[in-house]
Formats: C-alpha cells, structure tokens, sequence
C-alpha cells in the first residue's frame, strides 16, 4: 500500500474533511501523522522518502529530487493556492512528473457567492442603512443607490473565481466584459464575456471584480493611475488578493467619494487595532471571509479524496487545479 503524508497545518482535518471523506482517505493508502499540529522537520525529512503523495497547507519540505524522496508523484496543497517557485522547485517536479495540485477551486463558489453579496450591499447601501437607522440618522426611502440589473460588469482575472461567478450574475441581465492577459479574446468570446483592455474595463463598468490570482506580472496592477480611471459612480470588489491594487490610493480615493468598493482582503492580515484602514469611508469591508463558510474549506476534503484514489489508480486528477507548466514561475 502506498504512503500519503498528511501534514493540512495550518488548517485541521476537521475543517477540511467530512468524516466519510477522511476514513476513505485512510482506506486508499497508509497515512503518516494525519494529525493537526505541525509535523516536525525531522520526521517529515523522514517520511518525503517513503511518501507517494503529500498533502500539506503550504510547502516547507526543501527538495524533492530523486534522492530526498525517491517515491513522491503528487503534491497536494490545502491552503489555497500553488506553492511559490521561491520553495519549490518546479523544473524537478516536472523532470520527474511529479503533479503539483492547488485545492483553490474548492474555493471558487462560496468566494462568488461572497462577491454577489457585497456588489448587492454596497450598490444599496445596506450596510450604511443599517448603522444610520441605528444611529437615528437613517433616509426614508434613499433614492440614491443603484442596482446591478443591466449593469455593465468588469471582471479582471477569469479563473476559477470567475468561472464560478459569472453563472450568479445572469439573473441580472449584465453585460459582462474581462481583462485576462493570460487568456485569448477568443476563449473569452466563448465563455460569453468581451475580451477589453484594462483600461476600458475601468472606465467603462459600472461594477469591477477583481478576482486575479497574484503573480509577479501583476503586482499593483491597480496603481493610484489606474484607480483613478474609475467612474465615480462605480463600485470595485476586491475578493482576490491585496497584491494587485495600491492599497493606499485605493482608501484615498474612496474617502474622496471617488467611488465604492467593498473588500474582503487586506496587505496585512490580520489588520492591527490602530490600522488606518478600519476609518476608511465608502468601502465594506470582511475580514478575509469569502471563502471561510465550513462548506467550502469541507469540500477541499472530498476533491482531495476524489483525486487522490484517481492517482492512485494511474488516473489524472479531475477536481483539484494542477500546476501548468507555463505558468508556475509567474506566480508570486
């Protein structure tokens, strides 16, 4: 029987597995620490030379040549997104065939489920009703909101994310358009968004998501020139990562009244008591929560059970995301 390394910290089994997931996890192979401390670098020294698969909330475990673990095929990550080219060496894991798989889609449906939420609240003034009719200051029938029906909606980044997104919005009647520089106008046409430059997403959307996982070509992909293009009766959603927008200009504008915007994620996590930040105007802000509902960190267990009995099978994956070749050195 085949070894799995089963080290999720910093996430814990129960969060990530239903019960049945995890005995059928522990009945396809033999299964080393499977418990929910760190393992120590001493042990898992020992246990990469025996493991087929491990299965890891980030990457900590140095090389993975032919002579530190001479029986590993697969890599599964639970945290959330590939593991940086900066700790693991990616040409070996190809030079060997060794799959690297990111259980990001698991994700992807409760993030956009989060993103429908905040455009709605922020769009209505939700939130702002609600501290003012506690606060006795409220607006009787507040004409000044909007709604996302026939809006247009600027999507940058169409990934997981989006691909799971995009289905919650055709209630809506929007008129979808994307900016991916990764991806040919052509598949876009044919997911049924238009393919537009970054620039006449900005302008042009009434609604923006920013859903782009980070890589190195779009750090600050938002700076304060780019933010400043949006019109001010816009509203931005950040959902993905702080890495791609100018965090400072993106609070300076929206004190201004430049526009909205709500956000779920942040430059530093978690956010210090004194954080600026926390004074922001015209922004909603979450603690980094859109994809935190038990369900979705639970579905990371059934797709890693799932395709961890494909590979041991001698099948390819079919749930989790694998590193593409072409792509793993673009990410941050």
């Amino acid at each position: 029987m085949k070894k799995i390394l089963l080290d999720p910290y910093f996430r814990t089994l129960h969060t990530i597995f239903y019960s049945e997931d995890l005995e059928r996890l522990k009945s396809t192979a033999e299964i080393i620490w499977g418990k929910d401390k760190k393992m120590p670098k001493k042990e898992w020294k020992e246990a990469k030379k025996e493991a087929s698969i491990i299965i890891t909330g980030f990457w900590r475990y140095g090389s993975v040549d032919k002579e530190s673990a001479p029986n590993l095929e697969a890599i599964i990550e639970v945290g959330g997104q590939h593991p940086s080219p900066k700790v693991l060496d990616y040409d070996i894991c190809f030079e060997r065939n060794i799959r690297v798989l990111s259980c990001a889609p698991a994700f992807a449906p409760m993030v956009a489920e989060m993103g429908l939420g905040l455009a709605i609240s922020a769009a209505r003034d939700i939130v702002e009703s609600d501290r003012a009719l506690r606060s006795g200051t409220e607006k009787w029938q507040n004409m000044n909101v909007s709604t996302l029906y026939d809006q247009v909606v600027g999507i940058i980044g169409y990934g997981n994310l989006a691909r799971a997104f995009k289905p919650l919005l055709e209630p809506f009647r929007c008129k979808i358009q994307a900016y991916d520089p990764w991806l040919p106008s052509s598949y876009l046409k044919k997911q049924g968004v238009s393919s537009v430059t970054l620039e006449t997403l900005l302008e042009t959307s009434k609604f923006i998501f920013v859903l782009a996982i980070p890589s190195a070509e779009n750090k600050a992909l938002l700076s304060r020139e780019k933010l400043q293009k949006i019109q001010s009766d816009s509203i931005l959603i950040l959902l993905s990562r702080a890495h791609l927008i100018d965090f400072d200009a993106l609070i300076e504008l929206t004190n201004d009244n430049r526009f909205k915007a709500a956000v779920d994620v942040f430059p530093v996590e978690p956010l210090p008591k004194d954080h600026p930040v926390r004074k922001a105007k015209n922004i909603i802000f979450t603690p980094h929560m859109a994809g935190s509902a038990l369900q979705a960190r639970r579905n990371i267990g059934r797709m890693v059970t799932d395709d961890v009995e494909a590979l041991l099978k001698g099948l390819p994956p079919m749930n989790l995301q694998v590193a593409r070749q072409e792509l793993v050195n673009r990410f941050d």
